[in-house]
């Protein structure tokens, strides 16, 4: 090989060699970035609407692809008149949690849900730091209504960005016992005299048979009282055994009856004398667990104690339209005492503790 082919490809190598060394260090001396942050991030939905007292989630905060882990936290809220109010949401009430995990099966009694719970004190809204979700908490109750907006800050490695004005909370007065149509529909019906085959008179949303009244009383205890009266305000007592429980259908049926509040609450269900059906419950939601057709209780009042109109069936109704008795235009007389029992179905889910009384009257019927 020719000397200058030797020194050419010598001069190649160190040429190669220094570029691969200036690219080393070049590597060496840039910094390398830990990660990302965006300038701009959003929730899909920026307004949370929130029922006092009621247990409820907001939409996640999208991160629009900033490095994980990340931090959320909230820096300050504000009223709709624009002034910071964040002592209102940093003031903490007692809250009951669950202390072990519940079981439907075995935790049946009062005595045994009660035992898996504690008292912990909580703000009415918490922010989860890795997602950014606002709960709403029991506490949420003491809230004062209106519209909110709170400002965020999102923290990584990168460096921490500031969202002004990200999320809103409306809080509104919420629905604390629900019945219908949030949990299922009054259903009035006629049971064959001791029997379980039944026809409804009305089954679905605004039961022209029913006039609900729903009071809550107190913070405390936590009580709830059920009341069945007639057309007049008459009570069906049930300490006199003029409410039961309603037979299932089918033969042998499995089980024989429908539930009710005494299933839901078997040791601290009660029957006072004054005939309401009265229950202690440990926790909100309750029922926490449905024990079979969604949260309807299901009764049975004896044709010996009721006297029941006669009337045409209806289709359907239109909100506000309740039966007007012997000038209804659905009135057709009086069934034969002795051949019906009455059915009456209530849809009831409590979501805010407190002591509530709900009163069901049914407008085509009298007591006996």
């Amino acid at each position: 090989m020719k000397k200058s082919n030797i020194k050419s490809i010598i001069l190649r190598n160190k040429r190669s060699l220094f570029c691969l060394l200036a690219a080393v260090s070049l590597y060496s001396c840039t910094k390398i970035q830990p990660g990302y942050i965006a300038p701009h991030m959003l929730y899909l939905t920026s307004t949370f609407t929130i029922e006092q007292g009621v247990v409820s989630s907001s939409y996640g905060l999208n991160t629009n692809g900033s490095s994980f882990p990340y931090r959320v936290k909230w820096t300050h809220i504000y009223d709709s008149s624009g002034n910071i109010v964040d002592a209102i949401f940093t003031k903490t009430y007692p809250t009951g949690v669950w202390t072990s995990v519940y079981n439907p099966a075995t935790d049946t009694s009062f005595a045994a849900i009660i035992a898996k719970r504690t008292t912990v004190n909580l703000p009415a809204i918490t922010l989860d730091s890795t997602s950014g979700i606002f709960t709403s908490t029991p506490a949420s109750l003491f809230i004062p209504l209106g519209i909110y907006s709170v400002d965020i800050q999102v923290t990584n490695a990168e460096g921490t960005v500031n969202l002004p004005k990200a999320m809103n909370f409306n809080v509104q007065a919420g629905q604390p016992l629900q019945t219908s149509p949030q949990e299922g529909a009054y259903a009035i019906g006629r049971l064959i005299a001791n029997a379980a085959t039944n026809t409804y008179m009305f089954n679905g949303n605004n039961n022209p048979f029913v006039v609900e009244t729903i009071t809550r009383y107190a913070d405390t205890p936590n009580i709830f009282i059920l009341k069945i009266v007639d057309k007049n305000g008459v009570i069906f007592n049930a300490s006199k055994g003029e409410v039961g429980k309603r037979p299932n259908t089918g033969l042998n049926p499995d089980p024989p009856y429908l539930q009710n509040l005494q299933d839901y609450a078997p040791d601290t269900y009660s029957r006072p004398d004054s005939g309401t059906q009265n229950l202690l419950y440990p926790l909100v939601p309750f029922p926490l667990a449905s024990l079979g057709n969604g949260y309807n209780m299901y009764y049975s009042i004896p044709t010996a104690y009721a006297h029941i109109d006669s009337t045409k069936s209806w289709s359907s109704n239109a909100a506000g339209n309740y039966y007007q008795g012997t000038s209804d235009p659905h009135f057709l007389g009086y069934f034969k005492d002795g051949e019906f029992d009455l059915s009456v179905r209530v849809p009831m889910r409590i979501f805010v503790p407190g002591a509530y009384e709900l009163t069901v009257k049914v407008l085509d019927v009298s007591h006996r």
